[in-house]
């Protein structure tokens, strides 16, 4: 059991090799973030990313009604080009209560008329953590998550501008 998972789909009339690039541009992910919730982004690996890349996020969050201001450190997961790319996001070890996980993916699929992207989130605060905060998460966090990621898909589309309908 999670506390939290949403999945988000979108076609992007391009080829799959021009969306990953785009995806996996992390030097570019607060531009792309449509939450509006990541301010900068900090690469503490090289620029060619592979499993174990990492980087740091300045990071503003919005729970419920507040904001919290944070970095959160990111490692690849999983990274295999052009079909999945995955990374953890930990905020610091003072955030209360701190998750066990939050992963990401993008998983692509090409098709005849471009690539089919699946977004997809997981946060698990820990097997007993998970039952006492999924009702609470869906309150509080859920909606400003569910929201960035269809706006990440629509920044990302907007990059393709032959893609839009």
């Amino acid at each position: 059991m999670l506390t939290y998972q949403h999945e988000e789909q979108r076609h992007i009339g391009a080829p799959v090799d021009d969306v990953f690039g785009v995806l996996a541009d992390i030097a570019h992910h607060d531009e792309l973030a449509g939450s509006g919730e990541v301010k900068a982004i900090r690469l503490l690996s090289d620029d060619k990313l592979t499993v174990g890349s990492e980087w740091d996020a300045d990071e503003e969050i919005k729970i419920g009604g507040s904001t919290q201001s944070f970095v959160a450190h990111s490692v690849v997961r999983e990274y295999d080009p052009p079909h999945v790319f995955s990374w953890t996001s930990m905020p610091p070890a003072t955030s209360k209560p701190v998750p066990r996980r939050i992963q990401w993916w993008y998983r692509l699929t090409p098709d005849d008329t471009g690539t089919q992207v699946v977004e997809r989130v997981e946060v698990d605060m820990g097997a007993a953590m998970n039952l006492v905060m999924k009702v609470p998460y869906r309150f509080v966090r859920a909606r400003y998550v569910a929201d960035g990621m269809r706006r990440t898909l629509d920044n990302l589309e907007a990059r393709f501008p032959s893609s839009a309908a």
